[in-house]
């Protein structure tokens, strides 16, 4: 028996345990659970099936909510595009065309630059997943009150994503390479490219290997060494940029639901869900990070060269960062208490330099 199985073992156990002491287990509360009819929800995500992103962490998701629900509740699960536009996820949720999404929240920079921020935060320092997961639950009832706005429940991360790697067709050895570069980016880090000079474009998971091949973009950042490899683009590239400028370990799915599904929800099955994302936290964080690590060696052995940018160009980009992590504080109340709370993270963390660098003046 796996560590997940394991796990949900003891949650249906407990919950058990929890029905009889409540004097809701008896023999006839049972017969009357068995005639209920399934829950069937359907589930979006923007990853590619195939990819270690959607069989690693949404089967083992849908799947351990169906076993320890004990099929009470089945979540189907869809990649990207299948059932519509990745763009229209957010409404599909809220009008329950859909129950539920596993996505990126940078998807939503548009409707509110907040999320531009939960995507990702150019420079980060935070790599680890205990330092991640421990900011993403700072930072959760400012994400409940950004998707409220939107008609949706946000119930918690689904996994944790490792550091997002830029590739290159061409060698950039310091941050005047930058200046003309065509650069496939996402989210905030359009605006921190851009900053250093380069020009931007916004391109389709799917669309991405064609556009470093002809030659439409000479880099791109799209995800970690595991997935990047899954995707062949360590054939069509030849230099990966180190250390990683734009951003640290996250959140690689944010789940949300159709608010009306989530409260009619019975509460035990509630429970099942916010436990199957916990494993798939702990689950990715030791998938991702140690095959993402393997990855990188093929990588290296496919005839990468991994260039390491100069400290003071590395220095010189944090300043950048910075302005622009400032620049959306100033946006609106959200992103004000988003980077406020981000800058006592960092100084609990013990990360004092990056947080004065967003205007902390303690010691």
């Amino acid at each position: 028996m796996n560590s997940t199985k394991k796990l949900f073992f003891v949650i249906i156990l407990v919950l058990s345990i929890s029905i009889v002491m409540t004097g809701c287990g008896n023999e006839s509360s049972q017969d009357t659970q068995n005639e209920v009819e399934a829950i069937k929800w359907r589930l979006v995500t923007h990853q590619m099936p195939g990819t270690s992103r959607y069989e690693d962490t949404i089967l083992p998701f849908v799947e351990a909510v169906e076993e320890a629900s004990g099929g009470r509740l089945i979540i189907e699960p869809y990649g990207s595009g299948v059932l519509f536009p990745v763009s229209e996820t957010l409404e599909s949720v809220k009008s329950g065309v859909v129950e539920m999404s596993a996505s990126w929240d940078g998807m939503w920079a548009g409707k509110d630059p907040v999320f531009a921020l939960a995507g990702s935060l150019p420079a980060d320092p935070i790599r680890t997943f205990s330092e991640h997961f421990y900011r993403v639950e700072k930072l959760e009832p400012i994400l409940d009150k950004a998707y409220e706005n939107y008609g949706v429940t946000y119930i918690g991360a689904l996994d944790f994503g490792p550091l997002e790697i830029l590739m290159s067709t061409k060698p950039i050895r310091s941050l005047d390479d930058f200046n003309g570069l065509n650069i496939r980016t996402a989210g905030i880090g359009g605006d921190f490219y851009t900053k250093l000079g380069a020009s931007v474009a916004s391109i389709a998971s799917n669309e991405i290997y064609t556009a470093l091949q002809l030659g439409t973009v000479d880099a791109a950042e799209y995800n970690d060494y595991i997935v990047n490899m899954e995707m062949g683009f360590d054939e069509i590239t030849d230099y990966v940029i180190e250390p990683v400028l734009h951003t640290g370990a996250l959140t690689d799915k944010s789940v949300t639901v159709n608010t009306n599904a989530w409260d009619e929800l019975p509460d035990d099955l509630k429970a099942i869900v916010i436990s199957a994302l916990d494993v798939a936290k702990v689950e990715s964080a030791t998938a991702y990070e140690i095959g993402s690590l393997k990855a990188k060696s093929d990588f290296i052995s496919s005839g990468a060269e991994i260039i390491e940018l100069p400290a003071q160009d590395v220095e010189k980009a944090k300043e950048v960062a910075s302005e622009v992590i400032l620049e959306y504080s100033s946006k609106n109340e959200l992103t004000k208490e988003y980077v406020d709370t981000y800058i006592e993270v960092l100084v609990e963390l013990g990360y004092i330099d990056e947080a004065k660098n967003l205007g902390y003046t303690g010691n």
